[in-house]
């Protein structure tokens, strides 16, 4: 089997879902035998990303630049189904988009992975989206992944696309909670303080973006909330990640903002839980970071998260200050709850892997060349 792979959408910006899915899957393939021949595809200028990647992975792995760009070939394709992607990677059985990247060819089948459906499940939060190319995509698609159930519904309800035409393939976590477990976070811990020029004895972690799907405001007030009916005067509040444009946080001198961190793991394992209230995800990854660094986890009990979270964590109405202000109260005064709720979220956490990602993937594509050949034979 050969499997053409839409590295670029991958390789594109490390800190995005799309690397943490595609790197997964690409190192789940590293554990399975005899995996498929997959001729990794990108844009030239993207060749040391590509090149860092494929060092770590088998000889089953090829990379293939393009010295096109890949907004060229689209804009040429949305007129003729011409030059066929062949030519670029001699020939395949299967293509694999993991964004919205689709070559027009009939003579081959192709798969789309969807990660969210957030311009379309949110409309009002993003009033100028553009989304002619993934449309275009899902049109031309003859298979679906999806990375969540909820994500699967999502793409029936908005594209009508029949059942039997998409598949859930989950996200894994890269840390082992045995990794997490051997660092000392006491000191580590002290050190993040202090570099923020402060001396709370503990955090909570939240993860931000500049996207207001990840309803920072109303974190921001529920732990303001809690920390003054609790009392405890010890605990900040550590907001990861880039800020939706033009929110300022509330200077009350316990809420910190680093921006974009290279280690969010770090700040985890030595945090005392995480809130991740979003309104809307595609999959979550952060609930299973979370539980891998064997801290309590606060989540949206909506979307996808519950699917992903089960009951390791606590859930709540993401739109309600009230019901997210007591889960932090949880975490802040209940000892038992919290040990609880790491327990079960290692154990949740097991539930998820990429070798598992990985062969499950691998049947998808056994199933989908096949029923193209079937389909195609018939008179």
């Amino acid at each position: 089997m050969k499997v053409v792979f839409d590295l670029d959408a991958v390789i594109r910006n490390r800190y995005s879902g799309f690397y943490t899915f595609g790197s997964g899957l690409l190192k789940g393939m590293d554990s399975i035998k005899n995996p498929p021949r997959m001729i990794l595809l990108y844009q030239k200028k993207l060749s040391f990303q590509a090149h860092e990647l494929e060092s770590k992975l088998g000889p089953w792995a090829i990379t293939c630049p393009v010295r096109f760009k890949f907004r060229w070939l689209q804009n040429i394709w949305n007129f003729i189904p011409f030059p066929d992607i062949n030519l670029f990677t001699g020939n395949y059985h299967l293509f694999h988009s993991f964004h919205h990247f689709m070559p027009p060819s009939r003579n081959r089948p192709a798969i789309l992975t969807v990660h969210d459906l957030r311009r379309y499940v949110l409309p009002e939060l993003y009033p100028a989206s553009k989304t002619k190319k993934f449309e275009k995509a899902v049109q031309r698609a003859d298979h679906f992944i999806a990375v969540s159930e909820s994500t699967k519904q999502d793409l029936i309800k908005f594209f009508r696309i029949p059942e039997e035409k998409i598949d859930v393939v989950h996200l894994a976590c890269n840390i082992s909670p045995e990794q997490i477990d051997s660092m000392d976070r006491d000191t580590i811990r002290a050190s993040l303080m202090k570099g923020l020029g402060t001396d709370h004895k503990r955090f909570l972690v939240a993860i931000s973006s500049k996207d207001s799907r990840k309803n920072i405001p109303r974190i921001a007030e529920a732990f303001i909330n809690a920390v003054n009916e609790s009392r405890i005067n010890d605990t900040a509040l550590i907001i990861l990640g880039r800020l939706p444009e033009n929110m300022t946080l509330p200077k009350t001198g316990n809420i910190f903002n680093p921006g974009e961190v290279d280690d969010i793991m770090t700040w985890l394992a030595c945090s005392s839980g995480l809130v991740f209230t979003s309104l809307y995800e595609g999959f979550g990854l952060p609930i299973l970071e979370g539980f891998a660094a064997g801290v309590p986890v606060i989540t949206s009990s909506i979307s996808s998260m519950p699917e992903i979270a089960g009951d390791a964590a606590l859930l709540v109405d993401p739109k309600n200050i009230n019901s997210i202000k007591e889960a932090i109260k949880v975490i802040l005064e209940n000892k038992k709850i919290v040990n609880e709720k790491i327990q079960e979220g290692k154990a949740r956490l097991s539930m998820f892997s990429w070798e598992q990602s990985a062969v499950k993937t691998v049947h998808i594509y056994s199933k989908v060349i096949a029923r193209f050949k079937e389909e195609n034979s018939n008179p």
